[in-house]
């Protein structure tokens, strides 16, 4: 068996899945390999055509998780008589490519490569890919990082207590830290969203590496890892042109900011977060954008009262794509309704959503409660 390649999720995707692997292994018709229900094809194909059953090499991905049951995916090459010979040729042109991402092409192979080294002078070890420079990420108004963390309902008050008493930890090691949310009502109940700035990609990196070579957040991490059940996320980028016709701060993570440091409000407030999954393709997010743009302004206008503050609008740039969320902030959940009564009333606001509904595919909202360790309050 050969294990060709073992990724783990970074964002995008349930980071809880520890690894992604991908296995090539060489089996025959008589193996008693576990996926031996497909045996009987062999042998009868291996028959129809008067040939004996030839080694051969299967494929399958593993996804492994601490917290999860494996899962595994497993295929044969499209035809079913591939020879031994062009396997084995196969296998090797795939142990070629793997070797040349190290340092040095005249390593070891790996297992299940035995026997199978590239030229000890070849186009990839001038080229490792271990040597290619890294590209920073162009300066601009920095992502959005929406980390949903899914707890085990008997752990739930155990995980928030342990937050608490990490907090300065958190703000230490991960200054992006903006606002941390527990669903009230309209989804999961032990869930939290929490929202996580960063300058770029590479920042991102750069601060998880550090995080977990710090001794106070890995004494954090290994308290409460078993507490959960599912943690995933996803990068967003801030919806600047519905930010300056709402106006205030135009950028999104100051504006997130200035409300963390407004003077303390008792209690917390609610927020609505909205999301829209629009249609697939390049338009409906800019076209989205232009729209909302257009009718914001009707919107707050029909809030006389200002009881509703807009604290963000996004769309996903990493993960599910094509979706647009929008926060909002209420002292009570009777503001709520009542904001939202009044905006039924402005004619602009409900032309907009005419012409937005066609594009959506699905619309969720829910309210939420800020936690105690949330900047924002």
């Amino acid at each position: 068996h050969g294990c060709i390649s073992s990724l783990e999720a970074s964002v995008g995707a349930d980071t809880s899945a520890r690894a992604h692997e991908v296995w090539f292994v060489r089996c025959t018709s008589r193996s008693s390999f576990r996926y031996s229900r497909w045996r009987p094809r062999l042998q009868t194909k291996c028959r129809r055509q008067h040939h004996p059953p030839t080694p051969r090499h299967a494929c399958f991905t593993r996804s492994c998780s601490s917290r999860h049951r494996d899962s595994t995916r497993f295929a044969y090459p499209p035809d079913t008589m591939v020879s031994a010979f062009a396997s084995r040729r196969a296998l090797g042109r795939v142990a070629d490519v793997f070797h040349r991402g190290t340092k040095s092409s005249s390593s070891s192979a790996p297992l299940g490569f035995r026997g199978m080294k590239p030229p000890a002078s070849s186009w990839a070890s001038a080229n490792s890919f271990s040597a290619t420079p890294v590209v920073a990420d162009p300066p601009g108004v920095g992502l959005f990082e929406f980390r949903v963390t899914s707890v085990h309902p008997k752990s739930f008050q155990s995980f928030t207590d342990a937050c608490v008493s990490h907090a300065a930890t958190r703000r230490r090691v991960e200054p992006g830290f903006l606002g941390s949310w527990r669903t009230n009502v309209g989804g999961d109940l032990f869930e939290l969203v929490e929202m996580i700035h960063h300058k770029c990609n590479d920042s991102r990196d750069s601060a998880l590496a550090t995080m977990q070579k710090d001794p106070a957040w890995r004494v954090f991490t290994e308290l409460t890892a078993p507490m959960l059940q599912k943690q995933s996320s996803e990068m967003f980028l801030p919806a600047v042109k519905c930010l300056e016709v709402a106006g205030g701060e135009t950028d999104a993570m100051l504006r997130i900011k200035n409300l963390s440091t407004a003077p303390a409000k008792t209690p917390p407030g609610v927020f609505e977060l909205r999301t829209y999954q629009l249609e697939l393709g390049y338009n409906p997010i800019p076209k989205l954008i232009e729209l909302m743009a257009h009718g914001l302004p009707s919107k707050l206008a029909s809030d006389q009262k200002k009881k509703g503050t807009l604290v963000g609008m996004f769309f996903s740039d990493v993960g599910r794509l094509n979706r647009f969320v929008e926060i909002w902030r209420y002292e009570t959940n009777a503001d709520h309704i009542l904001v939202r009564e009044a905006a039924r009333g402005a004619s602009k606001w409900r032309e907009t959503i005419g012409q937005i509904a066609p594009m959506v595919q699905m619309f969720d909202t829910k309210l939420c409660v800020p936690t105690e360790f949330s900047p924002i309050q």
